[in-house]
């Protein structure tokens, strides 16, 4: 449904990182899973379906360590029984990753201070249930801990460098809209717009946002002030 532009470093220097940092700090609880951002990333460079299914035949079925997810979006169910329904980005295969947390000690982890909100990170260990060419399906869910949004060493994504860099691109409607790193809040409306209005109703949306953020960066320059 969206794309992200390519980072600043190659994406196997990110999981030459992560590779590091996961050998440095997993647990025996969770050393005996694959990981699972290893698989995103494969999965999202296959060349060929027969390459992609044969990436998913393997991991499907079997738990999986995924980091750095980050909240994109997220509906709290829990209330009536029904979980709390998470999409996730992956950051490096630039890949969604959704799954619904279920179980109690999750949820709670979900609900300490501060709440996890869109934006925020999570590391999770599931079971990998399905994959298409963008989203990664899970099952099974059990949520490890509150997480960062990258490893520690430095800078690896471009628009965490430079914040007028395109972070997200969304190209579902009838013309491609892309925020920068700025922008970014303006996902925490991606679910309820697309759920009312659809996928032009979203490139809409976002295009009057950013038309009205223009207008006001515009001004604030031209007055001497900063905007956000």
């Amino acid at each position: 449904m969206y794309t992200m532009k390519r980072t600043l470093r190659p994406r196997r220097y990110f999981y030459s990182l992560l590779a590091s940092v996961l050998l440095l700090g997993t647990v025996p609880a969770i050393a005996r899973t694959s990981n699972g951002n290893d698989f995103a990333l494969y999965f999202s460079e296959a060349k060929t379906k027969r390459e992609r299914s044969d990436l998913l035949t393997e991991a499907k079925g079997r738990p999986h360590f995924f980091r750095y997810l980050q909240i994109m979006e997220l509906e709290d169910k829990s209330s009536t029984g029904g979980g709390i329904a998470i999409t996730a980005f992956e950051p490096a295969s630039f890949m969604d990753v959704k799954f619904v947390v279920r179980k109690r000690v999750s949820l709670r982890t979900l609900k300490e201070d501060p709440v996890s909100k869109v934006g925020d990170a999570l590391a999770i260990t599931g079971v990998v249930v399905g994959a298409d060419t963008n989203t990664i399906i899970i099952g099974p869910v059990i949520v490890r801990h509150k997480d960062r949004l990258s490893p520690k060493r430095g800078k690896e994504m471009l628009y965490e460098v430079d914040d007028s860099a395109t972070f997200y691109s969304y190209t579902g409607g009838k013309r491609p809209v892309s925020l920068t790193y700025k922008d970014r809040d303006l996902l925490q409306h991606r679910g309820r717009i697309l759920g009312q209005y659809g996928k032009q109703g979203w490139t809409e949306f976002l295009e009057q946002e950013l038309a009205k953020r223009k207008k006001a960066r515009a001004a604030a320059k031209k007055a001497g002030r900063s905007t956000p």
